[in-house]
């Protein structure tokens, strides 16, 4: 009895825990019984403390339990009881009969003259976690199918776009030649209206000419795109400052650059990327000759890249819009094109795990930044 208050003294301050503790002796008589186990299972500690954990829970006789238990009094060693595997030890109820989903873990603890240890039992209710862990795993599977759905919708959408776009060139093609015949031909010998007919109908088919190729450029990044390889940067900005070498002979255009890394990339995607953002800031130019700043930054595990420029900037409220396929701020009076390089852009920097975003103010310039992994993406 001695034994019994002094290990009940001992524990006294985790008395309250919400989690059951039961210290046993290696004959399994009970010397500690927390308030948590008298509330789980309405047991209280004075009609268990003394008696034979066995006599109230006799499936603890079974060998898988005792052999566990004998690990631990003889031993040393802590023995675990999962949910997943054991039934739990001492079972304990929730209301309407739902039993206790629970998690124990029995650890040996020396007796005072060292020929063996006490087992001392903890319980932890784990019902509520595995409930919680059960409905997120089910939210889970309904967010995998709507992505996989979205992924598959999306695929298709991009084949039809590149099927469409791909075999509409042609007929096109065929339009446009025969439109521009028909002008060249016929247009000082028509009146006034039928010239402009003409103009208007020479005009269209190469817009559309023009909408359908970037149509299809843009269907090819994530479809045909090449696999990445190291890649340097300053090659392919070197190459995209070269396709656009007219354009900014020009317009007196200014580059000012910073050394640029080497990353895992598809080449002729960044360089697509590069040529984009920066035609565009000479593009949408202000009254001064474009000056562009193209910086380097690294980042814990990504680049960022930026590319600043003088030009006319762009309002806040627009800077979502100009991402989306075939958005426009302006009119083809005011800046040709079709509305599409940054939302080329976009496609691109996703395909390589990494985003892209804008910085401007109206009247004041724009900067673009992109972020590139510094490893290889999967």
């Amino acid at each position: 009895m001695t034994q019994i208050l002094k290990a009940t003294t001992q524990f006294n301050l985790v008395d309250h825990v919400p989690v059951g503790l039961c210290l046993l002796r290696q004959d399994f008589v009970v010397l500690f019984w927390n308030r948590c186990l008298e509330n789980w299972t309405k047991i209280s500690r004075d009609d268990i403390i003394g008696k034979n954990l066995l006599d109230f829970f006799p499936h603890l006789k079974e060998p898988k339990y005792q052999s566990r238990f004998y690990q631990v009094f003889s031993g040393g060693f802590p023995a675990i009881f999962s949910p997943q595997l054991h039934p739990p030890l001492i079972p304990c109820f929730l209301p309407n009969e739902q039993t206790r989903i629970q998690q124990t873990t029995v650890n040996a603890i020396p007796t005072d003259d060292g020929n063996g240890y006490y087992a001392l039992m903890s319980i932890q209710d784990i019902t509520d976690l595995t409930d919680r862990i059960h409905i997120y795993q089910e939210e889970l599977k309904k967010r995998q199918s709507i992505q996989q759905e979205l992924e598959r919708s999306n695929a298709e959408l991009e084949n039809f776009a590149y099927l469409a776009s791909h075999d509409l060139q042609e007929p096109l093609r065929m339009v446009t030649s025969f439109t521009q015949m028909l002008g060249q031909r016929y247009k000082d010998k028509l009146d006034a209206d039928a010239n402009q007919i003409i103009d208007f109908a020479v005009d269209g088919a190469m817009r559309m000419q023009s909408l359908i190729h970037d149509l299809l450029v843009y269907s090819r990044v994530g479809r045909l795109g090449q696999s990445f390889e190291p890649t340097d940067c300053e090659e392919v900005l070197d190459t995209a400052l070269s396709n656009l070498q007219l354009l900014m002979e020009e317009t007196n255009t200014n580059i000012c650059r910073e050394p640029l890394p080497t990353v895992m990339a598809d080449k002729s995607q960044l360089i697509q990327l590069f040529q984009n953002i920066l035609n565009n800031a000479i593009k949408y130019r202000s009254e001064e000759p474009p000056n562009i700043e193209i910086s380097i930054r690294s980042e814990d595990d990504y680049w960022l890249f930026s590319i600043k420029d003088n030009g006319i900037g762009i309002s806040q409220q627009y800077f979502e819009r100009i991402f989306l396929i075939f958005q426009r701020l302006h009119t083809r009076q005011e800046y040709p094109g079709t509305g599409i390089g940054l939302a080329i852009c976009q496609k691109i920097t996703q395909r390589h795990q990494g985003k892209i975003w804008l910085e401007s103010e109206l009247g004041k310039g724009s900067t673009f930044y992109f972020t590139l992994p510094r490893a290889m993406p999967e």
